[in-house]
């Protein structure tokens, strides 16, 4: 796949062709969410069509317009990355954002994925990974964390899953197949702990 920024003069996306992903990250774990992008493009470099992506700082979800804007853009996508400083609880402007998105996904299938500051404390980022993880269930997507406080196999481990789960679902997209990201390809919210 060709690693593509999205722009307004962008072709539009191709369904069963191309794989759209949405970052929406503080300046803490912007590097990693890219990384992570990275990663994927360099696992799917193979396949035909576009990972389209998007970067949309987290503190543009303050402004209702830009909010309501980049909800939209998560509702369609395929994937997901919100990059969080831990905390008890997630912010309240990311709250009602990714309320909003899942509001108008309506349960269509993909892959939810949280990028944690490394340094934070394990018990510190239970609260946001919870959320997470809540959100990813209320909306039937799949759910991959990283960071807040885990160790770096874990983080390997959960970027290898999620390559998988994209190559998963371009080929199901791509053969016509229901649904989405394979069932079973969670990565549970406590594996990013201690």
């Amino acid at each position: 796949m060709n690693l593509v920024l999205k722009t307004p003069n962008e072709p539009p996306y191709k369904p069963g062709k191309d794989f759209s992903v949405v970052m929406s990250c503080g300046d803490a774990t912007v590097a990693r969410a890219c990384e992570i992008l990275q990663r994927l493009n360099h696992n799917l470099e193979n396949e035909k069509g576009r990972l389209l992506y998007q970067l949309w700082n987290i503190e543009v979800l303050a402004f209702v317009e830009l909010r309501e804007l980049g909800a939209i853009e998560a509702a369609a996508a395929d994937m997901i990355i919100v990059g969080l400083p831990g905390g008890r609880e997630l912010p309240g402007t990311v709250a009602a954002w990714m309320k909003r998105w899942l509001e108008l996904r309506k349960g269509r299938p993909g892959a939810l994925v949280g990028v944690l500051e490394a340094d934070v404390a394990a018990a510190a980022a239970q609260g946001t990974l919870a959320q997470l993880k809540a959100a990813a269930a209320a909306g039937q997507m799949d759910f991959f964390a990283t960071g807040g406080g885990s160790r770096a196999g874990r983080d390997a481990g959960m970027v290898r899953g999620l390559d998988e789960a994209a190559r998963h679902f371009v080929m199901a997209h791509r053969h016509g197949a229901p649904g989405g990201l394979p069932g079973g390809r969670r990565l549970p919210a406590t594996a990013c702990g201690s």
